[in-house]
C-alpha cells in the first residue's frame, strides 16, 4: 500500500512539473495575483508606507504586465519592481506550482518523517554548515561556517566546533559564503561569546499584531565558553540574513571585529504566503531591532570593522590576531606562517605575511631573506633582489642571500 502511495505521490509531482514549465499566465490570474500581493503587504509588510508605495507602484505598471505570458518572467519582473521601491532582497514573488502543491498536500506522520530524515541526511552532508575547523599556527581558530542550520539539526555540529576551538588564542569565524538560514543556530552560536547572564541579542517587532519580541543569548552552553578573546568575522557581499544577523549582533556588543566587504542587507524576518496554486510571495514581516544601535543593516549591510577585499579578508583578520595576541617571538611566529603558507602554494598571502615582518621587524636580515624567497618563488625578480640586498646589507656574512643575488642577477 505505501509503495503504491508513494507511486501516486511521484506521478502527481511529474504531472505538475511538467504542466507548470508549459503553462501559460492568464490575464484574469495576473489581476488575481497583483490584488492578493497588495492585500497580503498592506496586511504585513513590516513598514505600512512602503507597503502602500509598492502597491501604487505594482498597479501603476499594470500594463507592462499586460504582455506578459510567462509565469516566471512575470514573477521576476513583479520582484525586480517591489524591491526597486523597498530595497528589500528578502522581498520576491516566485512561480513554484510544485512547491505550493507539496505544501497543500495531506502527508502521513510516515512520510513527513521521512522527508525529515531527508532533509537531515542532506544537511549532513556538509556537516549543517560547518565546513571547516581547524587551529592555524600561532593557535588562531578559523571555522568556516557555510550556513545557519536549524539547532535541532545542527547543534551536536556547532558544540563539537566550539569545543574543539576553545583553547585558541583568538577565532576567526569565516561567513563569506553564508548566505543565512535559521535564526535558531544563530542564538546558540552567539550564547559562547558572552557568560552565563543572559545578554539581549534583539528586539522583534510584527506590525500586523503590534507585538514585541526579545532575543536573549542562552543561560547554558555545553563545554567551555569563547569569552576574553578576539573573535572577527568575515563578511563579503554575499554574506545574508542570519549570516549578518550574527555579525551585526556581535559587532554592537563588542564581541567582534567584523572584517572584509559590506554584507548584502537582509535584516528582516519573513515568511513564504502561497497567493493561489502557482505564486508565493515572501514577505518580511517581523523586523529586527539591535538594542544599541536601535536599528539594524536592512538595505545598508553590515559594514566592517576593517574594510578589504573579500578574497584578503582571511590574510588581514589572521595578522590581526596574531599582532594581538602573540607577545613573544612574534617574528618567528610570523616566519612560520608565511613559510606554511609557501608549501601550500599560497604564495600571495606568504608575501603578505612576510611583508607585515619586515614592517615589525626591519632590522632583522632573516625576515628580508624569507620575503625575498616568497617574491622569488613569485618570480618577481625585483622585489626579490631587494628583499636579499637588504638582508646581506643587514648580515653582511649570509652566504644564502649572497647566492641568491647572484642567480637573481644572472637570470635574463
Amino acid at each position: 500500500m505505501k509503495k503504491h502511495i508513494l507511486l501516486f505521490a511521484l506521478a502527481i509531482l511529474t504531472i505538475t512539473n511538467v504542466t507548470s514549465q508549459n503553462k501559460e499566465i492568464t490575464k484574469k490570474e495576473k489581476k488575481v495575483v497583483l490584488k492578493l500581493i497588495s492585500e497580503n503587504l498592506l496586511e504585513s509588510y513590516i513598514n505600512l508606507d512602503l507597503a502602500k508605495q509598492m502597491s501604487s507602484a505594482i498597479k501603476l505598471n499594470s500594463k507592462k504586465y499586460s504582455s506578459i505570458s510567462n509565469p516566471i518572467e512575470f514573477s521576476e519582473i513583479l520582484t525586480a519592481d517591489l524591491q526597486s521601491v523597498s530595497k528589500d532582497l528578502h522581498l520576491n514573488v516566485r512561480f513554484e506550482p510544485k512547491r505550493i502543491a507539496q505544501s497543500k498536500r495531506l502527508m502521513s506522520d510516515e512520510m513527513e518523517l521521512e522527508m525529515e530524515k531527508k532533509m537531515a541526511m542532506k544537511m549532513a552532508e556538509v556537516n549543517f554548515g560547518f565546513t571547516e575547523t581547524k587551529i592555524l599556527d600561532g593557535n588562531i581558530g578559523y571555522l568556516n561556517l557555510r550556513m545557519f542550520a536549524d539547532i535541532k539539526y545542527a547543534e551536536e555540529a556547532a558544540t563539537a566546533a566550539m569545543n574543539f576551538l576553545r583553547n585558541t588564542n583568538a577565532l576567526i569565524i569565516d561567513l563569506r559564503t553564508n548566505g543565512g538560514g535559521d535564526p535558531s543556530i544563530m542564538q546558540f552560536l552567539s550564547s559562547y561569546f558572552f557568560d552565563e547572564t543572559p545578554v539581549l541579542l534583539s528586539d522583534f517587532y510584527e506590525r500586523k499584531t503590534n507585538t514585541k519580541t526579545q532575543l536573549f543569548t542562552l543561560a547554558q552552553v555545553q563545554g567551555t565558553r569563547y569569552t576574553n578573546k578576539p573573535v572577527y568575522i568575515l563578511t563579503s557581499s554575499n554574506t545574508f540574513s542570519a549570516a549578518e544577523a550574527f555579525t551585526y549582533i556581535l559587532k554592537y556588543l563588542d564581541k567582534a571585529i567584523v572584517v572584509g566587504e559590506v554584507t548584502k542587507g537582509g535584516a528582516n524576518r519573513t515568511k513564504r504566503i502561497n497567493l493561489n496554486d502557482d505564486f508565493t510571495i515572501s514577505v518580511p514581516y517581523i523586523e529586527s531591532i539591535h538594542p544599541i544601535t536601535k536599528t539594524n543593516w536592512e538595505g545598508k549591510g553590515v559594514q566592517p570593522d576593517i574594510k578589504t577585499f573579500e578574497k584578503d579578508a582571511f590574510i588581514t583578520a589572521y595578522i590581526e590576531a596574531i599582532n594581538k595576541t602573540v607577545e613573544r617571538n612574534k617574528n618567528k611566529v610570523l616566519n612560520k606562517i608565511g613559510y606554511t603558507f609557501l608549501q601550500d602554494k599560497s604564495v600571495e598571502n606568504a608575501i603578505i605575511v612576510f611583508q607585515e615582518n619586515t614592517r615589525l621587524y626591519p632590522k632583522e636580515a632573516n625576515t628580508w631573506d624569507s620575503l625575498g624567497e616568497a617574491y622569488f618563488t613569485n618570480r618577481d625578480k625585483a622585489n626579490a633582489l631587494k628583499s636579499y640586498t637588504k638582508a646581506l646589507e643587514l648580515n653582511p656574512n649570509s652566504e644564502s642571500a649572497k647566492a641568491m643575488i647572484q642567480k637573481l642577477k644572472n637570470i635574463n
